[in-house]
């Protein structure tokens, strides 16, 4: 049997000590303050993976399991160091995620990853981008400028809105869930190699 592949890292200000996952053959192992718990492969119904930056964390990747009948399990690539500071761990969380989604995919032959957002926050965000870009062409067609005066001020006002749309359609692509297959998770899933930037 290998060695399993370890991960370790504190969540925040209220975790005592690191939290260790390991990926073991039968199980996703984590060990925090003195207790361990398994986590049947065969009993992780789904995993998902996206780059979630958030605050202090602009690198910030998430990787999600969900266990049959538990509560999701979230483990990222944050470590907390003290006060508002995190350390990036991708070092080591690139291989344990991979590891990770290796041993489920062997568990679940048929299984797809899920890149990206939340079908629910995806839809969420989808709505309230469509309710911006609405309200932005509302406000460029009914807000009056010194330049309604001139020829073919609309058809102007038209050609801002129309190239905004590529960067509309590129997010929407871009943050889309889709299942891909395990052995062919896409770059932007994980962190790149190298130092954050």
């Amino acid at each position: 049997m290998a060695e399993p592949v370890v991960y370790r890292r504190r969540r925040g200000a209220v975790s005592r000590s690191e939290r260790e996952w390991r990926v073991e053959d039968d199980a996703l192992v984590t060990r925090g303050s003195g207790r361990e718990r398994r986590y049947p492969w065969r009993e992780i119904v789904s995993v998902r993976l996206t780059h979630d930056p958030a605050p202090a964390r602009p690198w910030r990747y998430v990787f999600e399991l969900q266990p049959k009948h538990q509560r999701r399990i979230v483990i990222d690539n944050a470590h907390y160091v003290g006060g508002r500071r995190f350390e990036e761990r991708s070092t080591s969380y690139a291989p344990f995620v991979r590891a990770a989604v290796a041993r489920w995919a062997a568990e679940h032959p048929h299984g797809r990853v899920l890149i990206g957002e939340t079908p629910k926050r995806y839809f969420f965000l989808l709505l309230v981008s469509l309710l911006g870009l609405g309200g932005l062409a509302l406000a460029l067609a009914l807000t009056p400028t010194p330049f309604d005066r001139l020829p073919y001020i609309g058809v102007a006002k038209l050609i801002v809105l129309l190239l905004m749309l590529p960067f509309f359609w590129r997010w929407v692509l871009r943050a889309m869930p889709r299942g891909v297959d395990p052995g062919a998770i896409p770059e932007r899933a994980l962190p790149p190699p190298g130092p954050a930037g």
